[in-house]
């Protein structure tokens, strides 16, 4: 199984990259966006085997390579909806969306409907919360730490009042999350109106 490729971009659109390696070996590798060309990069691989044929896809980080094949868990999610999922929403968006059954979110990626993201919710909401202390950990060695109940309860509250008021205002919750997200990480806001203005102040 391959896990990870280092070498030069020779080809690379808006769904594949072609890298060249060291010994010569050109693979086709399932990229997110356009990588530019005659430069040398490194990627995680999930290496996908069907009986008909094998599919490389292509991550930046172990994190979300990780992520990527836990999704593949879920009853009827293939990888061309889960890479779209990671791709388009994040693995943090993500992690968020299924801690707040947001399905919304997770049907606003290419490919990935109602009952598929309410599935996604079913299968990993029980998993998601030693995943999101790891991330955490990962992110912020110093800062991280593991919320008590209550805690995480206010946080909910509050990203579901924000994205109520900014759904109110027409925003999209794709766009609002990850700055509520930020906030909430900074804790540099307890009330749902403070965190509404913070955020149109961004996107104003």
């Amino acid at each position: 199984m391959i896990g990870y490729i280092s070498g030069t971009v020779v080809y690379s659109d808006s769904q594949k990259s072609v890298l060249l390696t060291a010994s010569g070996v050109g693979y086709e590798i399932h990229t997110s966006t356009p990588m530019v060309p005659n430069r040398d990069t490194a990627l995680f691989i999930s290496h996908i085997i069907r009986e008909q044929s094998q599919d490389l896809y292509g991550f930046e980080t172990a994190e979300d390579k990780k992520f990527f094949e836990m999704l593949l868990d879920v009853n009827g999610i293939g990888p061309k909806s889960a890479y779209s999922l990671i791709s388009h929403l994040g693995v943090q968006q993500i992690i968020s969306s299924i801690t707040l059954e947001n399905v919304d979110v997770l049907k606003s990626a290419p490919g990935v409907g109602k009952k598929s993201a309410e599935q996604i919710v079913l299968s990993l909401k029980d998993k998601i919360a030693k995943l999101e202390i790891g991330f955490a950990v990962k992110e912020n060695p110093v800062k991280a730490g593991v919320k008590t109940k209550k805690e995480n309860q206010v946080d909910a509250h509050l990203v579901k009042e924000t994205l109520a008021a900014c759904q109110g205002l027409g925003f999209k919750d794709q766009d609002v999350l990850p700055m509520i997200q930020r906030h909430l990480q900074e804790g540099s806001v307890k009330k749902p109106e403070d965190l509404v203005k913070m955020i149109l102040k961004e996107l104003r």
